[in-house]
């Protein structure tokens, strides 16, 4: 999915490039990722959170990194595998 941002609310870019990114999280069909919060300063973006997996680390940071204004995904989030 690619989301095309304007500026026309006045809100910041950044704002709406983090606003983008999260939607696009919240699209995905893994819920895990979908909690995960988005930052976004100068073409940075940057996701935090929890998830189960490496692999749906991996996923959350793909499925980010296509939005206009990323020109680069910092991926702090924590892998947390289910005790079992």
């Amino acid at each position: 999915m690619i989301l095309y941002l304007e500026d026309s609310d006045g809100s910041r870019l950044s704002d709406q490039v983090a606003a983008a990114a999260k939607q696009c999280l919240r699209s995905s069909p893994y819920f895990t990722i979908r909690e995960l919060s988005c930052e976004h300063d100068e073409g940075v973006l940057v996701l935090r959170g929890r998830l189960p997996s490496f692999y749906h680390k991996q996923l959350a940071q793909t499925a980010v990194a296509g939005v206009p204004g990323v020109a680069q995904v910092v991926n702090l989030v924590e892998v947390h595998a289910p005790a079992g």
